[in-house]
């Protein structure tokens, strides 16, 4: 089949992309032409306790409830973490691990030719559906090209391929129109799981089938959904657990005294606001990861004052980083240096942001012909985010000294995605921390890209994402991507001011955790002595 151009508008990418942060973290990786035969990694508990206990029920409490058991429409955290237990991708992403390795899931391995056009993969064989039919590759055929059929967003990450071809049951090639080394971290994305060729979309949403760990054994809607192991589960020895349990409390107050009573063993995600009431209480565990979100300021370069670099230069001095990370995050996370590329990934470069120096921001726009400071308007709205609007306010008091007068304009999502969203002269928006540069590079801060925001390119800029997109070398990317962050950072037209990090809380009889937003549950086990 041909595949259609499926495209997003960036309300729409925003709310996929909180999708995948609240629920299943588009995170880093390297794009190996050949991978590890370990099929899940190390974890915590399999690094203290080579014999972990198996039998019990984990239960884990969500934020919203669940709309769908298709992983290709997923709309939310729990849709996600439902598709995670119930189905595998053809890579499994291990970004909270010590360089944020892909381990081989129903794909044992696989290779690109050498200019990354091609990409052959080498399917596992021996693996059952849940409702017993094989896995061949014809499902994955199948889940690849009704993710177009239905206009799924999952789809928009796979805009490069030209086509598939079948070689034999257990062999698949992906032909790529362009050069493109993370067709393999794509493919490990939520909305890409493989489905059995054998049963339709409307068998989807009522009778899942997936090769996951855990198969569904009951649903109440509104309530919770419960999974029990999948005793063909192609992985020896894995899962751990008899049962998952994920239960729907939207409340945050209502998670913590549920965690704190031992009536929930694990919360997905938790905000700031939780910790202080979780700290200090006895078998629980607040943990972080860095996968999280981070603020965008956004200084449209084709309007004035941003059209001129030492404004935009000036306005980067006058933040104080660390007193924003201090008081926003208490102290947690990572102070930003306005580049889209978060701490604690493969590819992140150690980029200093200006220092906070008011006096050079009051030369500066003295020098861009502001000698009495300048007057600038921030478009806000309550569009998400990691305390975006807070951290609005306390820009707004704290850039005063450098000579920036800001007004904070607050207004409607509607009226801001109408009429505020790349078009102001400044606005909010933010994005999650896709640890591979590609996701977000060519989308944001390329010539071309739908969601260059700021307006800003660089003729050098566009050449680095282009080679790095190419570059199967990983070395070689990590030194072409620093030097797009360094760029991005000292000239570009966005303020990242600093990165959210991503939190959850567990009790201490959980084991083999990795705090992440992706919880690989077929490592899980509970400590029952």
């Amino acid at each position: 089949m041909s595949f259609p151009q499926i495209s997003l508008n960036r309300r729409q990418l925003l709310s996929w992309s909180s999708t995948i942060a609240t629920g299943v973290f588009l995170s880093a990786c390297v794009a190996p032409t050949s991978t590890t035969n370990s099929a899940t990694g190390t974890t915590a508990a399999s690094a203290t306790n080579p014999s972990p206990e198996r039998g019990g029920k984990l239960r884990v409490a969500v934020n919203d409830d669940i709309t769908t058991l298709d992983p290709a429409v997923s709309v939310n955290g729990a849709d996600i973490t439902v598709a995670h237990l119930l189905y595998e991708n053809l890579a499994r992403r291990a970004e909270a691990e010590p360089g944020a390795p892909i381990y081989p899931a129903l794909a044992e391995a696989w290779e690109s030719n050498a200019d990354a056009t091609i990409f052959t993969f080498k399917l596992r064989q021996g693996v059952t559906f849940h409702h017993g039919t094989a896995f061949t590759a014809k499902d994955v055929e199948y889940s690849i090209n009704r993710l177009f059929e239905l206009a799924a967003s999952a789809a928009v990450s796979l805009g490069d391929l030209d086509k598939m071809e079948i070689v034999d049951d257990f062999t698949i090639k992906f032909y790529l129109k362009t050069p493109n080394v993370v067709l393999p971290y794509t493919l490990s994305g939520p909305g890409l799981q493989i489905v059995p060729h054998d049963r339709t979309t409307e068998q989807l949403q009522q009778e899942p089938a997936g090769t996951g760990a855990f198969a569904l054994s009951e649903r109440v809607v509104g309530e919770q959904i419960a999974f029990k192991r999948h005793e063909a589960y192609w992985d020896a020895g894995h899962p751990y657990l008899d049962e998952v349990q994920v239960l729907i409390i939207p409340e945050a107050a209502a998670q913590v005294a549920a965690i704190t009573s031992g009536t929930v063993d694990l919360l997905a995600q938790i905000g700031l606001e939780s910790v202080a009431a979780l700290e200090g209480t006895p078998d629980v565990e607040v943990v972080a990861s860095n996968q999280g979100v981070y603020p965008i300021f956004v200084m449209n370069v084709a309007q004035k004052p941003f059209d001129d670099l030492r404004v935009r230069q000036a306005f980067k001095h006058a933040l104080d980083r660390a007193a924003l990370q201090t008081a926003l995050l208490q102290g947690r996370g990572n102070i930003g240096n306005d580049q889209p590329v978060g701490p604690g990934t493969p590819f992140w470069a150690d980029v200093p942001p200006l220092a906070y120096d008011v006096e050079k921001a009051k030369a500066l726009l003295v020098e861009a012909g502001y000698p009495d400071g300048v007057a600038v308007t921030l478009a806000t709205s309550d569009i998400g985010g990691p305390r975006i609007g807070d951290a609005a306010v306390a820009i707004q008091e704290m850039v005063k000294a450098a000579g920036f007068m800001l007004t904070l304009d607050k207004v409607p999502p509607g009226e801001f995605w109408s009429q505020k969203y790349m078009q102001a002269p400044f606005f909010i928006s933010w994005w999650p921390v896709f640890s591979d540069p590609n996701a977000v590079l060519p989308d944001a801060f390329s010539a071309q890209g739908d969601f260059n925001e700021s307006g800003w390119s660089d003729p050098k800029v566009d050449e680095l994402i282009a080679a790095g997109r190419a570059e199967l070398d990983v070395e070689k990317r990590k030194q072409i991507y620093a030097e797009v962050q360094q760029i991005i950072s000292e000239e570009g037209g966005v303020l990242i001011p600093y990165f959210a990090p991503f939190l959850q809380a567990i009790r201490t009889t959980v084991q083999g955790h990795i705090p992440s937003p992706r919880i690989v549950y077929q490592n899980l086990w509970l400590a029952q002595g």
